[in-house]
């Protein structure tokens, strides 16, 4: 599974990847004010329940919009930070998440984080909401990656919420496991486009295929979490 941490300038982003995996690679320059900022992008990974969870960090300066486009690519979740501290950030902020929004399709969940809230005067996460007109049905969780507050309930949520949106498509594969031509037929798909959305679930770590039986099972920690 593939989630994409993004944000502006110095929000957060890094740290919320390295929270999860002290190793995550991080491909960063240094710059004339002698600060490191992530030029490429940033990797992570955390296991839940048995199953692999990849996170990638996009860069937050504006000028890297092609960036961020590539790591968006094929995406199934998208974790947005904002920077609760420093509210003369949300205009970049706003201008990234209108990018991220015309790279993906509508049904991607994207959950937000009010983050820095270990620092004092930093805005709760409601103010954040409303000074950014966000829907108010939008999930937003005041956080810190300082302090570990509430970043391992982020990570549950959305993936909770991309278990949700694979659900029914998880069920069939369930049930044609040992029968690739059933779920061909099933899914209305010809060779090439079954040969194609086998590998991209293979590389989501949704299946293990068995290519020389013709045969592929779910994970077994992606049916536990269903």
């Amino acid at each position: 599974m593939k989630i994409v941490v993004s944000g502006p300038l110095q929000c957060g982003k890094s740290s919320f990847i390295k929270h999860f995996d002290e190793n995550a690679l991080n491909i960063e320059a240094k710059a004339r004010d002698n600060k490191l900022y992530t030029v490429g992008m940033d990797l992570g990974s955390v296991t839940l329940n048995g199953f692999d969870v990849f996170l990638f960090g996009t860069p937050g300066l504006l000028r890297f919009n092609v960036m961020r486009d590539v790591v968006l690519r094929g995406t199934d979740g998208v974790i947005f930070i904002f920077d609760a501290a420093h509210p003369e950030k949300d205009e970049d902020g706003i201008i990234i998440l209108n990018s991220i929004r015309k790279a993906i399709s509508q049904d991607i969940p994207i959950i937000f984080l009010a983050n820095k809230q270990d620092i004092a005067g930093a805005r709760h996460s409601e103010v954040v909401r409303a000074q950014n007109y966000l829907p108010e049905d939008t999930v937003i969780f005041p956080t810190s990656t300082r302090t570990g507050e509430n970043l391992d309930n982020v990570l549950k949520q959305l993936v909770n919420q991309i278990y949700e949106n694979y659900s029914s498509l998880i069920e069939i594969l369930r049930t044609y496991e040992n029968n690739i031509e059933g779920l061909t037929e099933k899914l209305k798909k010809n060779t090439i486009e079954m040969r194609d959305f086998l590998n991209n679930l293979e590389i989501k770590r949704f299946i293990e295929l068995d290519r020389a039986n013709r045969t592929f099972k779910v994970k077994e920690g992606l049916k536990l979490l269903i």
